[in-house]
């Protein structure tokens, strides 16, 4: 790999405003190949504003056009953009840099009308051969009154008619999120043309209204969801702010825990998610990247029953070079070897180049999907190994695919594409564009449609002589999200209705012809998504009601696994790398015809296409079919799918790849736009270098600061992570020399603080106590290399005080029966002494930051800070828990009241619960009966004001 990159070095040149007006990479597919330069060109103009982006294709093309150019109004906003892929659009502004009138090449007109506020109150949208325009869109907000600010609705939109409906915003919280709204659809199929009158809206919509409610806490994070059936889920987090337990309650009170536990590394990473149906799934990551290096998946949690055991192996910039799946079994089949092996090798440029795994042996590629193998299934030829091979151009369209199969026939798919565009499709296929760059079909006699926001509006799969087509039609919201899917189609003389209605959390699945209808919940718990179907009517033989699915993803968030609530396995997939499904098998067709999440947890339509939130993907063709939304954030090929490079990249919405090194790619965004926009801005006061120069530091500022609060959580989570571990292990070494030595609460407390005072002096630290003949006891601390010399000195009964010193041990007289009060640490007598010895069990990061682990951060919450003060700072009033202060409950309570007292607050996991009333809980280390970790049992407190609490009693956190 290393000589395929060899002369491969990509290069930025600036002219001397310091504008990139140059990007060169060289491409080599192969290893014996010379580089090939590709070069991205951009013409800024005199003001220093962006003109022109040229790519590698239509940079050498004889007539070729830039991929975009810009034309600028004289306040310097964009007034027209031109896009060989996605056409023109021409946006005419306002005087406060609001949107009036937008056209585009096809003939599109798109007006917005404001109030005095410059809020927008409506949109009018005309065809090119409309008579009129149409009002598609009407906002209206709350004014000024008693009964809209009981709501917090004052100022702020409280009803919005768009394309597909009505939504009522009823009211919002305090930080502005809204809290409840209710949407109605509309009553019939056609566009809606809103007039001013509200009563008058109303006849346009439908009477069933569909409510939603949300909750969040005061951090913003979200708590409760009520979708419109009245399920709930209930979202509960850790102190750091992450999920730690999620739960679904049915409308039928039926209460379910989707997510048991969940565990996170200092870096925020998932290692360890325990789901409600019993699953286990670890994670495990490389420590210098972050890379997801294992994915394994358990039916219980005694790791009975291997259900995945994916690892992945990168290359030194983080490509995918190949998984394995030690789960699945290995197949014989004509002397070849069938196993879940896939290896993907890439080009100098990181685009995939090959691809081998296995496939059903019966596939023969396409949009439809392979066919459906049953579990258990005896046949010994269902798999077959694949290798495939990708060809692109230079800029970065997908040509050809070679498709090579162990057994069988295979095929070679071949794309034509446009001179001076990135318009595509399979050869021998008259494929065409609209104007907007909207594909025009699908496959052969499948007519798309488009609306005038370049939205996918109709799927015509089958198209009959009589005009009656089979059709798949689609509705959306005012942000774009699709909200109806309506497919009508014709079987037997017969027309099937069939409907989804997308609401928040919540799908509702309607089939007219049979009665069959279906709420179908979706809950998002990290790595893993459910779905649990809830049937209102029509419910077919052999499924249960109120069924959980859980569904388990790999790298890309496709979704490879489906199991019950049981953790019995329902469903099981595997894609191509592209997203076209490789094979899949499941326990029944019945179970089988309930899946719709797939390739990258998108919801695979009728058509074969994927949804993914802005836009529609074609697996079978490895590329979008309409220009991206967010023109070029994710390249100038504007239908690539994430750079062509599937395996190591994922689409959220359908508008950029992204990895898990986003977080500095968007700071360098920044350095880039920020110096742009200086650019431009000091253009306009005849000073474009310093603009250009002061928005690229201002860029750079932004990403440092990124970058840095990226490695202070980081930080700040592995520091209280190991606060808390070390106090863990202090404590219980702590009780266990107070019972062994008889030690009052006061004394362990003076010896846990000395462990404390000294723990930053060496890296990694052991903990003593010796009694004398005179009944003195001290305690010492020292290095842990020398624990077992220290220990020996302390059994042969040998003057030892100046040899412990040497050894780097340090004491505390934590009892003398002559004096009331300790003096300064001296050299105790050994003669008749009883020593105790243990280590510090610690990461390599607490033996560098435990020190500063015990002074808190700063908090906006004055309860939550304990800073290091006079034990008076902090005051707890015990009486709810003296009856247990004599026994061995009382050794872990006064540890913990301790720790408060010193600032210690992340060595007990200090933090406000939010769902006890306002309480505030510390973690009770070493506890009778208690675990580690959130099996802890907690004492709980009532805040009092200033650093007065007190105790109200201790939780038990398996009740």
């Amino acid at each position: 790999m290393a000589s395929l990159h060899r002369f491969t070095p990509s290069l930025v040149a600036f002219d001397p405003r310091g504008a990139s007006v140059r990007a060169v990479a060289y491409h080599r597919l192969r290893v014996e190949d010379q580089p090939v330069a590709r070069v991205n060109r951009n013409v800024f103009g005199i003001t220093g504003a962006l003109q022109q982006q040229w790519d590698p294709r239509q940079v050498h093309s004889p007539g070729g056009r830039p991929a975009i150019s810009r034309q600028y109004s004289l306040s310097g906003r964009v007034l027209r953009t031109d896009s060989v892929d996605a056409g023109w659009h021409i946006v005419l502004s306002g005087s406060g840099g609001q949107g009036l009138t937008r056209w585009d090449s096809r003939g599109g007109r798109q007006r917005y009308q404001y109030d005095g506020l410059l809020r927008r109150v409506a949109v009018f949208e005309q065809a090119g051969n409309d008579a009129r325009e149409r009002c598609v869109e009407r906002l209206a907000y709350a004014p000024p009154s008693a009964g809209h600010a009981a709501f917090n609705r004052c100022g702020r939109l409280v009803r919005h008619d768009d394309p597909a409906g009505s939504v009522a915003i009823e009211h919002y919280g305090l930080g502005g999120a809204m809290t409840g709204q209710s949407r109605r659809l509309l009553n019939a199929d056609t566009p809606p043309d809103w007039p001013a009158a509200e009563h008058l809206r109303e006849l346009q919509l439908a009477p069933e209204r569909f409510a939603s409610s949300w909750h969040y806490d005061a951090l913003g994070g979200l708590q409760q969801l009520t979708d419109a059936r009245g399920n709930q889920r209930l979202w509960r987090y850790g102190v750091e702010g992450e999920l730690a337990r999620v739960e679904l309650v049915f409308s039928s009170a039926r209460r379910k825990v989707l997510l048991e536990r969940r565990d996170c590394n200092a870096q925020g990473q998932v290692t360890r998610e325990q789901m409600g149906n019993g699953m286990l799934a670890e994670f495990s990551y490389d420590e210098k990247d972050g890379s997801l290096l294992r994915l394994a998946a358990y039916r219980s949690a005694r790791r009975e029953n291997t259900l995945q055991d994916m690892t992945y192996a990168y290359d030194r910039v983080g490509n995918v070079l190949s998984l394995r799946d030690a789960a699945q079994p290995t197949t014989w089949h004509s002397n070849v070897r069938s196993d879940a092996t896939c290896v993907f090798g890439y080009d100098s440029l990181y685009q995939l180049v090959s691809a081998s795994g296995r496939e059903n042996a019966r596939h023969a590629g396409g949009p439809a999907l392979p066919g459906l193998v049953m579990f258990g299934a005896a046949q010994v030829d269902l798999w077959r190994n694949y290798n495939r091979h990708y060809q692109y151009d230079a800029g970065g369209n997908l040509v050809q695919m070679r498709h090579a199969p162990s057994s069988g026939q295979g095929y070679t798919r071949r794309m034509a594409v446009a001179a001076h565009s990135n318009h595509a499709w399979i050869q021998g296929q008259a494929v065409g564009f609209d104007r907007c760059g909207n594909q025009q079909t699908l496959t052969v006699g499948q007519a798309l449609s488009w609306n005038l926001r370049n939205q996918l509006a109709q799927v015509s799969q089958v198209l009959r002589e009589d005009g009656q087509a089979d059709t798949e039609s689609y509705a959306y919201d005012a942000d774009g999200q699709r909200l109806l899917k309506r497919r009508v189609s014709k079987a037997a003389g017969m027309t099937h209705l069939r409907e989804v209605i997308y609401l928040p959390g919540l799908e509702l699945r309607r089939d007219h012809a049979t009665g069959q209808w279906l709420n179908v919940l979706t809950i998002e718990t990290g790595r893993t998504s459910i779905r649990a179907l809830q049937w209102q009517k029509g419910r077919p033989d052999g499924v249960n009601d109120e069924q959980l699915r859980f569904s388990l993803s790999d790298l890309t968030g496709s979704c490879t696994l489906e199991l019950d609530e049981h953790a019995v396995l329902l469903s099981q997939e595997g894609f191509y790398p592209y997203g076209e499904t490789a094979w899949w098998a499941a326990k029944n067709a019945v179970e089988a015809s309930y899946k719709t999440l797939r390739y990258s947890g998108k919801e695979r339509d009728a058509s074969g296409l994927y949804y993914y939130g802005y836009r529609y993907y074609a697996p079978w063709l490895q590329r979008w079919i309409s220009p991206d939304p967010a023109a070029e954030v994710d390249g100038l090929n504007l239908y690539a799918m994430v750079s062509n490079n599937p395996m190591t990249l994922a689409d959220a919405d359908g508008r950029a790849g992204s990895t898990m090194s986003e977080r500095v790619s968007l700071g360098l965004f920044f350095v880039g736009f920020l110096g742009l926009a200086g650019l431009a801005l000091g253009a306009l006061a005849d000073i474009p270098a310093i603009g250009a120069t002061a928005g690229a530091l201002l860029g750079g500022v932004l990403l440092g600061l990124l970058v840095h609060e990226g490695y202070r959580n980081a930080r700040r989570k592995a520091v209280h992570n190991s606060a808390e571990s070390i106090a863990e292990w202090l404590s219980q070494r702590a009780i266990d020399i107070a019972e062994s030595r008889g030690l009052t609460h006061e004394e362990t407390h003076r010896l846990v603080n000395f462990f404390y005072e000294h723990q930053g002096d060496n890296a990694l630290l052991s903990v003593a106590a010796h009694s004398t003949q005179e009944g003195k006891i001290y305690g010492f601390v020292g290095p842990a290399v020398s624990a077992q010399v220290a220990n020996n000195l302390m059994q042969s009964g040998k003057s030892m005080g100046r040899d412990m010193r040497r050894l780097g041990y340090r004491n505390i007289l934590l009892r003398d029966p002559v004096r009331a009060q300790p003096e300064q640490p001296v050299g105790p007598s050994t003669a008749g002494a009883v020593s105790s010895f243990d280590v510090q069990a610690t990461t390599g990061l607490a033996r560098r930051k435990v020190a500063r682990a015990s002074a808190p951060a700063a908090s906006s919450e004055s309860p939550g800070v304990l800073a290091r003060a006079p034990a008076s700072a902090f005051s707890a009033d015990m009486s709810a828990v003296e009856h247990l202060m004599a026994g061995p409950e009382g050794r872990s309570i006064a540890l913990t009241i301790g720790h408060l007292r010193e600032g210690r607050t992340g060595a007990v996991h200090w933090h406000k619960y939010q769902d006890e009333g306002g309480l505030w809980s510390a973690d009770l280390h070493a506890y009778p009966g208690g675990g580690t970790g959130r099996g802890a049992f907690r004492l709980m407190f009532e805040h009092l004001g200033g650093r007065r609490y007190r105790v109200v009693g201790v939780r038990n956190p398996h009740r």
